[in-house]
């Protein structure tokens, strides 16, 4: 498991001078915000971190269930889950989530798989068993999904220059491991961040086959709102 603590997250990445990085965590929260009749769904976050998102979802949401199966992280996730009534967090693997979800409070959820979380899934075998994990949900409880992928196109540049920034969250950019054909950045501590071809996102989107109900697409972040 990675060694991410809520300090490091937030200094290197939520305060990121970054201009793109931030562009992408305000285009996140609007896209969010905008969810049609969001005061009568239920927000799962899976992969939620410290709940970076948790302030936002509490105020629009019916309600909000947050998943990560990082202790540390966890940690400041459930600080924060209980500082708000309409919230909870939990501890664990995604792909239990029947488990998880059992017994409770859900209706027409919107499932969230955010900040490019998809690449850098550490609790699943392959990013298949994620992307069926929300569709499973989604399909189960009548609700929509929303996931946030970053660009292959822009690794060489942003990605490059992004990771250089979060060092010390990360580690630095190992040119010599990291695949750009492949849009895998890797750094010299091992962590991995897959990032996503125009192909592959298409591939992601037919997945979830149903309707599109809104996309944010820019030339380093792409981000899709389905009703599968």
């Amino acid at each position: 498991m990675r060694p991410y603590t809520f300090g490091a997250y937030s200094k290197s990445v939520e305060n990121s001078k970054n201009t793109i990085l931030q562009q992408y965590m305000k285009a996140e929260y609007d896209l969010l915000s905008a969810i049609y009749d969001k005061k009568d769904k239920t927000f799962i976050d899976l992969g939620a971190g410290y709940g970076r998102l948790l302030p936002l979802l509490s105020e629009t949401a019916r309600n909000a269930v947050t998943i990560d199966i990082n202790p540390e992280m966890f940690t400041e996730l459930k600080r924060m889950a209980m500082d708000h009534r309409n919230c909870m967090a939990l501890e664990g693997n995604m792909q239990d989530y029947e488990q998880l979800l059992n017994g409770l409070d859900i209706k027409k959820p919107v499932v969230l798989l955010m900040q490019n979380t998809l690449g850098t899934l550490e609790s699943v075998d392959s990013y298949l068993d994620a992307l069926n994990v929300m569709k499973e949900i989604a399909k189960r409880y009548d609700g929509e999904i929303v996931i946030s992928l970053l660009c292959k196109e822009e690794l060489k540049h942003f990605g490059i220059q992004l990771y250089t920034e979060i060092a010390p969250m990360t580690g630095t950019p190992d040119l010599k491991k990291t695949d750009f054909d492949k849009g895998l950045l890797v750094t010299n501590t091992g962590y991995v961040s897959k990032w996503w071809s125009k192909d592959e996102r298409k591939q992601i989107r037919d997945f979830f086959g149903g309707r599109l109900l809104k996309e944010v697409v820019t030339d380093n972040y792409h981000i899709m709102n389905i009703k599968p």
